[in-house]
C-alpha cells in the first residue's frame, strides 16, 4: 500500500499556517521519520490540532468516497440513479461489471480510505510519545483519530469484505499486510468507537461550536449503526437512544429544505468545504441546471423513483428536483441546493438524527417492541407530512422501515446499498434491473494495482 502513504507534515499545516484551501498546493516529499513528524507535528496544541483537521481537509479535497464518490457510486450500482457517463469506469457502476482495474475503486474507494487510516495512524503513534501537546487535546486528538479510522473501516469493510487492518504507519508492516475477516474488522471498528466515545467531548468546543468535528454523539452514533450492521440490537437500540436523549443538542429539522444547512440541529457529524468557492459536493453533482449529458450532468434519479413517495410527503417537493427542456423531463436529488457560491450555506452531511430513529425502529423491531418501532418511524413519517402507522407484526414493521430508509437516505452515503446487502435484499431488487447482475457483485474487487505492490492481498470471488 505504498500510495496509501502521506507525509504527516503537509496535514500539519494545512489550516494553522493558511498556506492554501486545497491540499493541491502542497509539495509531496518523501515519508517521513516518526521524529521529524513527532517534531512538526506534536509540538504545541495548535500544530497538532491542524494535523488532524488537515485529514478532513483531504476528505473534502481529493476524489474520494468522501466528497460524493459514496453516493454516485452506489446510487448507479443500486436502485436509486442512472448514469448517463460515456467513462467506461463509471458505466462499470451502472452495469454492475467491475473489473480488477477501474481506477474509481483505485482511488475512491481503496486508496483514499487507507490514506485517511495511515494519517490517523501516524496521529495516534505521534500523540504517544512525549511531546507538547496538552491533556486535554490529547484526548480529543486521540478520539478523532480512532473515529476515523472506525469510520474509514466501517465503508471499506461493507464494500470489500475482507480488507487488511492497520493499526500502525509503518510501511514495512503496511506495504505486506494480508486481509484480515470481516468478523476481526468490525471488532475493531467496534474497539475504537468505545474508546472514541470515552475521550470525545459531548459538546462542539473543540470544532468553535461548528458540527464538523466528531463528537461523542458522533462515536455513539456510528456505534448505533455498526451495531445494526452486526445484528446486535440490544446495543443498537441503547446507542441510538442515548442520541435521540441529546434533545438540547440534536433535534429534527421542521423544514426539509433545511437540513442539509451548515450546522443544523439534525446534524451530528458534517465535512465542511475547503475549496473555495464550493459548498457541499453533493449539489454540483446531482442537481441539473442543463440535461443529463455524459460528462457535468451524469446522473438522474432512476424513472419512478419517485413514485415510492405518496403525493403529500414533503420529502418529495422538498428533496426531488426536475429539469426539463424540449427533448424531456428528468428527476434529481436536491437535498443539497447550493451548486455554486462563494457564500458556504452548505456542509457534507455525513451522520444526522433521523437515522438514530431508524436505527431505533430497526432494533425494536428485532426485540418485539412494535409499539417502540412504530413510535420512531412515525416521528420521521409526521415530519415528512405523513400520517402515523400501525404496523402490526415483525415482516410488515421491517417492510416498513425499509420504505422509509429508501425515502429518507436516498443519494446519502450508500445507504440503500448497504441496506440492500444487510438485509440480503440485494439480488431480488437488482436483478430485474440490472442484465449482468450475480452474487459476487456484492463485493467490489480488490484493486489489481494495489495486488501487484502487495502479494499477500487475496482477490474477491468473481473477478
Amino acid at each position: 500500500m505504498k500510495h496509501q502513504l502521506d507525509n504527516i507534515k503537509r496535514i500539519a499545516f494545512l489550516l494553522a499556517l493558511g498556506m492554501c484551501n486545497s491540499c493541491s498546493d502542497f509539495i509531496e516529499v518523501g515519508y517521513p521519520k516518526t521524529e521529524i513528524v513527532t517534531d512538526a507535528v506534536f509540538v504545541s496544541d495548535i500544530s497538532a490540532v491542524s494535523a488532524v483537521r488537515g485529514i478532513y481537509s483531504l476528505m473534502m479535497t481529493n476524489n474520494s468516497f468522501t466528497r460524493g464518490g459514496m453516493e454516485e457510486f452506489t446510487g448507479i450500482y443500486s436502485d436509486e440513479l442512472i448514469s448517463h457517463a460515456s467513462r467506461a469506469d463509471q458505466l462499470q457502476f451502472f452495469q454492475n461489471a467491475l473489473t480488477v482495474r477501474n481506477t474509481d475503486v483505485l482511488g475512491a474507494f481503496w486508496r483514499e480510505p487507507f490514506r485517511y487510516i495511515n494519517n490517523a495512524n501516524a496521529i495516534l503513534e505521534g500523540l504517544q510519545q512525549p511531546n507538547g501537546v496538552s491533556q486535554p487535546v490529547r484526548k480529543q486528538l486521540e478520539g478523532e483519530a480512532r473515529f476515523i479510522r472506525a469510520f474509514c473501516y466501517f465503508y471499506l469493510v461493507n464494500l470489500f469484505g475482507d480488507v487488511p487492518y492497520l493499526s500502525t504507519s509503518d510501511y514495512r508492516i503496511t506495504s505486506i499486510a494480508g486481509r484480515n475477516s470481516v468478523e476481526q474488522v468490525q471488532h475493531q471498528i467496534e474497539a475504537d468507537l468505545l474508546v472514541a466515545r470515552d475521550l470525545l467531548t459531548g459538546d462542539f468546543m473543540a470544532s468553535n461550536n461548528e458540527r464538523n468535528q466528531p463528537n461523542r454523539g458522533a462515536a455513539t452514533a456510528l456505534l448505533a449503526r455498526h451495531y445494526l450492521y452486526t445484528g446486535q440490537w440490544t446495543q443498537a437500540e441503547a446507542m441510538a437512544t442515548q442520541v435521540i436523549d441529546q434533545v438540547s443538542t440534536y433535534s429534527l429539522v421542521s423544514d426539509l429544505t433545511r437540513v442539509f444547512l451548515a450546522n443544523s440541529t439534525e446534524t451530528i457529524w458534517q465535512l465542511k468545504p475547503v475549496v473555495p468557492n464550493a459548498n457541499a459536493p453533493q449539489a454540483p453533482l446531482f442537481v441539473l441546471t442543463l440535461a443529463p449529458n455524459p460528462t457535468s450532468r451524469r446522473l438522474s434519479l432512476r424513472p419512478g423513483f419517485a413514485g415510492i413517495f405518496d403525493l403529500e410527503d414533503k420529502r418529495r417537493s422538498a428533496w426531488i428536483g426536475t429539469f426539463t427542456n424540449a427533448a424531456g423531463s428528468w428527476q434529481y436529488s436536491h437535498k443539497y441546493k447550493v451548486v455554486s457560491n462563494a457564500t458556504v450555506t452548505e456542509y457534507n452531511m455525513v451522520l444526522r438524527l433521523a437515522e438514530q430513529y431508524l436505527i431505533r425502529a430497526e432494533a425494536r423491531t428485532h426485540l418485539n417492541n412494535l409499539d417502540g418501532a412504530n413510535a420512531d418511524v412515525n416521528v420521521i413519517r409526521q415530519r415528512a407530512g405523513l400520517t402515523a402507522q400501525n404496523n402490526p407484526d415483525v415482516a410488515s414493521m421491517l417492510s416498513a422501515i425499509e420504505l422509509e430508509r429508501q425515502k429518507e437516505f436516498f443519494t446519502e452515503w450508500g445507504h440503500r446499498w448497504f441496506d440492500l446487502k444487510r438485509t440480503n435484499r440485494a439480488s431480488a431488487i437488482l436483478s430485474p434491473l440490472k442484465a449482468d447482475w450475480q452474487e459476487t457483485d456484492l463485493l467490489f474487487p480488490i484493486p489489481d494495482a494495489e495486488r501487484v505492490i502487495n502479494t499477500n492481498l487475496s482477490q474477491n470471488p468473481g473477478y
